[in-house]
């Protein structure tokens, strides 16, 4: 095992960002890398075969030539680099990945034990490509598209989400309505059961507040007709209800009965 690792001609490291190479579809390389002059090596024509190897769409640095869809959205191209690491010992370089923002997504490291610049540095950036998958563009858009879907779905579900309106309760001889107003507003007291009651309009099937007994006598936890939640109480003969203004403080709305 260990004169087989000291024969070895590759070593691989991967740092991945989130986003894979394979989700895109475009790569763009240029000319000449940060660390190597044009096609010095012969390294940029080694690395357009291999990706093209990986059913991607290389790029020039000639826009103009760029389909359409990589020209109006920049972003669903890759900007490939490649960075001389070697040492004394051994021909070593790294490819780098970035996107639109200059957020690398992925750097990939080939290493080769062949003392020649030249075939060392093939080799190296030849098993460093050995590790890009095969772009998987179309499948990764198809499960963007699949997300974004669902994520309209519930949008959706959530748009039509009706409030079932509280049923109507009849007042008769046993059980009448008792009636509260709070300047123009006239809303109906409508007994239910374990001591709770609800103040309705009666144009509005939507009860305006739900009251529910707190553990206090004549103190109640209420849900407003919006879902917001708050407290009331029972004070000389009227309903009082707190609402908080939209500087934090509280008010108290007064039903006097009628």
């Amino acid at each position: 095992m260990k004169k087989f690792l000291q024969i070895l001609p590759l070593f691989l490291i991967i740092s991945l960002f989130g986003q894979n190479v394979s989700d895109y579809q475009y790569i763009y390389v240029p000319q000449k890398f940060t660390d190597f002059e044009q096609n010095k090596y012969g390294l940029n024509d080694l690395l357009q075969a291999k990706l093209k190897q990986k059913r991607f769409i290389i790029l020039n640095e000639n826009k103009t030539e760029w389909p359409m869809e990589a020209k109006q959205d920049p972003c669903q191209v890759l900007n490939a680099d490649v960075v001389n690491t070697s040492n004394i010992f051994k021909n070593r370089l790294k490819i780098e990945f970035k996107d639109c923002q200059n957020k690398t997504i992925a750097s990939i490291e080939g290493k080769s034990f062949i003392k020649e610049f030249d075939e060392g540095l093939r080799d190296a950036l030849q098993n460093a490509t050995n590790s890009i998958a095969i772009s998987n563009y179309k499948k990764a858009v198809a499960l963007q598209k699949e997300e974004s879907q669902k994520e309209k779905q519930s949008v959706e579900e959530v748009k039509n989400i009706q409030i079932v309106p509280a049923p109507k309760t009849l007042a008769t001889a046993d059980q009448k309505a008792e009636v509260y107003q709070n300047g123009s507003l006239t809303l109906h007291q409508i007994f239910l059961t374990n001591g709770e009651f609800i103040l309705v309009n009666p144009n509005n099937s939507i009860p305006y507040a739900t009251f529910k007994p707190s553990t206090k006598k004549e103190v109640y936890r209420v849900q407003l007709q919006d879902g917001s939640a708050t407290i009331g109480y029972l004070e000389n003969g009227s309903i009082v209800v707190e609402l908080t203004n939209t500087d934090g403080s509280l008010r108290k709305e007064i039903f006097e009965k009628k």
